[in-house]
């Protein structure tokens, strides 16, 4: 049967837009009206995305191998469309973006992106020269889509846009935009995510698609599309660069500097569309001309919203405080950053609340019709925009000058390659670094307070002026303390005081030298001798695990007794791990020595060359240089002091054989991030296994294995509420208890710790902590800076009997590690740690087990971000990190997650030692 068409034209700004009532389709789809691109409107030289992939906008879910065919395409069919590759993710799929430009921009396009990215650097680029600029270049525009791959309907709008754009015959608004700006898209930020959706919802659709939100068609299987190979939200990963698809994204916009960038994303199906102002609190590091200019494209949006009759919200929900998001991240190099959500039919039809069915081809759409509106904002006013951009620059040098945060220093002789790492994420996102030539002495404050005092540098210590144009990103990221607005404080101490719960959307500190755990300082001067290191010096690293700027090496000839490497640096535990990997016997030692006039700390490794292969001088040559670890040789076991080589305390390091429990009940991240911790950033070969499998393994199977992780996850009750309570029955937690007895590390995290406490499953002899009456309440909520709100709003603290605590909303405590226990070898004194739950533990008692980082007193714990004054009472005193021993095996038990995005680095070291050295103890 033949489709009835009614072509719909919408005037003023102008676009076609062709409704199709769907004769043809199945008894589902028969009410509903799909649309598509009028062809007779269109260049027909330039092909649709039926003719390449056999479906129209709309019509199904389009996959990543659909995508890339369909942006070939195009390129093949038109000048105005280039595209690029710009990163492949972990299962070695391509990342594109397509530049979209009139073929007269085109033609010039490597001299528009050059002039683009001068006017981004105000040290290089005079005012007359940005003027000239100014006067000719294209404004641009970056529309991203997809970074959560389960956000479906972004992908299909970003195609339709580029085939709009330059297939339009007659479009006044294609090309106004296209003679006027050049429009930067990314089609697909997380193609591993949205080929894992697709395929759930290609296998699980039927003849008809089902809108009931009980078929399986809109309920993923474990761990679901939303985030990549490795489990990580893409969105969170901007200034961290952990994964692959950041790093490449962050070079990609590094290499263009846009103007604009709008990040596409769906939020839940009973909702409409959103788009800024975004919600409370602002980030107080942002620049006033952001503000101002996505009200200008939000009012955009909302005119054309409002004549096509299409529901939206703002300022709600959404709000853009963490700078780790695509919407935050950008307005910090100069960027009108915004995130757009609409509602998501996850699948092709989605059954509403309110009885509607919202059908993906109206949410293609809506996406569509706000990516040209937010092109046409930006082209419509070109010279401002860039103008601004232009400003935001020189005006960041002059507010860096005059800032109180003058400069931050950060002395890497702790850990030269966790310090190198971080100025290696710092440069590849624009900021300028100087490392000194020379010791130099500042007056400084430490990221923990206290009084300002004169302090001596060494030579080859990073500094980080504010000077610079980069300076919001450097006070954003650098800071020790963001502060959240005052009015949005009080609103949140209000709710608590109600139990109503927070509306802080992540979490509230997240400042790099504190993540860190680095010797960082902060001068109200600018320090002398200093060679610069220019921003664009070093690549980016392939490996974000990897560096340029600390190589390690064997510093010296043959040993003719062992080699000695000294622990706590994240170089010395990569170094063990490809020992292991290379069949290299390693000893530890449990008590510090020096020999050959050079101290070792507890923990560091003796790797004897009795036992070990020939060509083991040439093989710790090659592993030292691709680990970044010093080596020591040693001609002589004598020491001077400390234990010797044969000593009952230097024990024989059995190489690790690491099960991690994965899919249900395990939080997807939890697991995912100590996934990629051990096999991407430290290269410890982890095998992953079903949490429902590994509970069943038999005792000769749970032998393969000297370590097992058990990552946070969900319903916590041992007695079969959820969680691993549901996983582990009597029979296999008695199989793991005998394995544990037997000599393994069981390594639990969170929600896992919570399980293991439970007395039916006697693992951990300990109990979660709960409000009562005898706790103060003097203030509501607590920030990390010094100038508390000074109206708590709150009486002092009645509670129910035992109420259950509030969860911290991400707060960056402190904690005290115990450095003479194996699990805080490379630890002398304290931790900074990141806590968003509500699991605090009594303390172990000495015949029970060991608290091994402990959390400070309640005056001195909170170092960054917000926190409940009631449970910063409480927590004080517990324990972050206990262990307690079964037999000849251990338990070791993290009440939160030390692996938390993987960028809380000061904390590798504590999760590693439990993984590299608990098989050994």
């Amino acid at each position: 049967m033949d489709r009835l068409n009614f072509k719909l034209t919408i005037a003023a700004p102008s676009i076609v837009l062709l409704v199709v009532l769907g004769a043809t389709m199945g008894p589902a789809q028969s009410q509903e009206a799909t649309w598509y691109p009028d062809p007779s409107d269109y260049d027909p030289a330039i092909p649709t995305l039926e003719q390449v992939v056999g479906h129209a906008p709309g019509d199904r879910i389009t996959s990543p191998e659909e995508v890339g065919r369909y942006l070939q395409a195009l390129a093949q069919a038109t000048p105005r469309v280039q595209v690029y590759e710009y990163a492949r993710t972990w299962e070695d799929r391509p990342l594109w973006y397509a530049v979209v430009a009139s073929e007269e921009n085109m033609s010039r396009i490597e001299e528009i992106r050059s002039d683009n990215v001068a006017l981004a650097d105000p040290n290089a680029t005079s005012e007359a020269e940005a003027d000239a600029i100014i006067a000719s270049n294209p404004v641009v525009t970056w529309l991203a889509y997809g970074v959560h791959g389960n956000e479906i309907s972004s992908t299909d709008a970003a195609l339709l846009t580029i085939y709009h754009l330059v297939a339009a015959r007659a479009d006044s608004l294609a090309s106004s935009v296209l003679a006027s700006s050049v429009v930067v898209v990314d089609p697909m930020q997380n193609p591993d995510g949205r080929n894992r959706f697709v395929n759930h919802y290609r296998q699980a659709v039927g003849r008809w698609p089902n809108a009931s939100s009980a078929s399986v068609e809109q309920n993923e299987a474990w761990p679901g599309g939303r985030t990549n190979h490795y489990l990580f939200d893409l969105n969170r990963d901007w200034f961290a660069q952990t994964q692959p698809e950041s790093r490449g994204k962050v070079a990609a916009f590094m290499h263009w500097r846009p103007q604009v960038y709008v990040d596409l994303h769906e939020m839940g199906g009973n909702s409409s569309y959103y788009f800024p102002p975004q919600a409370a609190p602002l980030n107080p590091h942002m620049a006033a001309d952001t503000h101002k200019w996505t009200q200008v494209i939000s009012d955009n949006n909302a005119r054309w919203f409002d004549r096509l009759g299409f529901d939206y919200f703002n300022n709600e929900v959404f709000d853009s405080f963490y700078p780790g998001y695509g919407a935050s991240w950008p307005t910090y190099q100069g960027a009108i950053g915004m995130t757009y959500e609409q509602a998501s039919s996850r699948g092709l039809l989605y059954q509403r609340n309110d009885d509607t069915v919202l059908a993906y081809r109206e949410t293609v759409r809506h996406h569509f019709i706000a990516s040209l509106s937010t092109a046409e904002a930006t082209a419509n006013n070109r010279a401002e925009i860039l103008r601004d951009f232009y400003d935001f620059g020189r005006e960041a040098i002059d507010e860096g000058a005059a800032d109180e945060m003058r400069e931050v220093i950060i002395d890497p002789a702790r850990d030269p390659g966790r310090a190198a790492k971080l100025v290696q994420l710092l440069m590849t996102q624009g900021v300028e670094v100087s490392r000194s030539a020379a010791s130099f002495s500042n007056v400084v404050v430490g990221y923990h307070g206290g009084d300002p005092a004169p302090r001596d540098f060494p030579a080859g210590t990073y500094r980080i002026s504010l000077a610079q144009p980069a300076k919001r990103l450097v006070k954003v990221l650098l800071a020790p303390e963001t502060p959240m607005d005052e009015e949005f404080m009080a609103e949140q101490r209000r709710r608590y005081a109600r139990r109503l719960g927070d509306q802080i959307y992540d979490i509230s500190g997240w400042s790099l030298p504190l993540l860190f755990d680095l010797d960082a300082y902060i001068a109200s001067e600018p320090s002398s001798n200093a060679d610069t290191l220019a921003a664009d010096r070093l690549a980016p690293a392939d490996d974000a695990s990897s560096t340029d700027l600390a190589a390690g090496g064997v510093h010296g000839d043959t040993a003719s007794v062992a080699y000695l490497l000294p622990w706590g640096t994240q170089s010395t535990l990569r170094a063990l791990a490809m020992m292991h990997r290379h069949d290299i016997r390693v000893h530890s030692a449990d008590d510090e020595f020096a020999i050959g006039g050079r101290d070792y700390p507890a923990g560091s490794l003796i790797v004897k060359v009795a036992g070990n292969p020939d060509d083991l001088h040439e093989q710790l040559v090659r592993i030292a240089s691709h680990s970044g670890a010093d080596i020591y040789p040693a001609n002589s076991s004598r020491v001077t002091s400390g234990v010797n080589f044969g000593s009952g305390r230097v024990r024989y390091l059995p190489k690790p054989r690491v099960a991690l429990a994965y899919d249900v009940p395990t939080s997807a991240y939890s697991a995912g991030w100590a996934r990629y911790l051990l096999e991407a950033a430290y290269e410890v070969p982890v095998t992953i296994v079903r949490t429902s499998q590994l509970a069943g393994l038999a005792a000769r199977e749970l032998e393969k294995f000297n370590v097992i992780i058990l990552p946070d996850a969900g319903g916590f009750s041992g007695g079969g509420g959820g969680g691993y309570g549901s996983s582990f029955g009597e029979t296999s937690l008695d199989r793991l208890k005998a394995w544990l007895r037997a000599g393994g590390t069981l390594v639990t995290i969170g929600g896992a710790t919570r399980w293991a406490t439970d007395e039916e499953v006697g693992l951990l002899a300990t109990k979660r902590r709960r409000k009562t009456n005898d706790l103060e309440n003097e203030d509501a909520v607590g920030q990390a800076d010094s100038e508390r709100p000074a109206d708590p709003g709150l009486p002092d603290g009645v509670y129910a009997e035992e109420e259950e605590p509030t969860a911290l909303p991400g707060a960056v405590l402190r904690a005290q590690v115990d450095g003479e226990h194996w699990l805080g070898f490379g630890y002398s004194d304290r931790v900074n740690l990141i806590a968003q739950s509500r699991n605090f533990y009594d303390p172990l008692t000495l015949d029970e087990g060991l608290n091994v980082a402990t959390y400070l007193p309640a005056e001195e714990l909170l170092v960054s971000g917000v926190a409940w004054e009631p449970e910063l009472e409480l927590i004080a005193g517990t324990p972050f990190l206990m262990v307690q021993s079964h037999g000849q095996g251990n338990v070791v038990a993290f009440t939160e997650d030390p692996n938390f995005r993987a960028y809380f680095d000061g904390l590798n070291l504590l999760f590693l030692n439990g993984v590299l050295l608990g098989p050994g103890h």
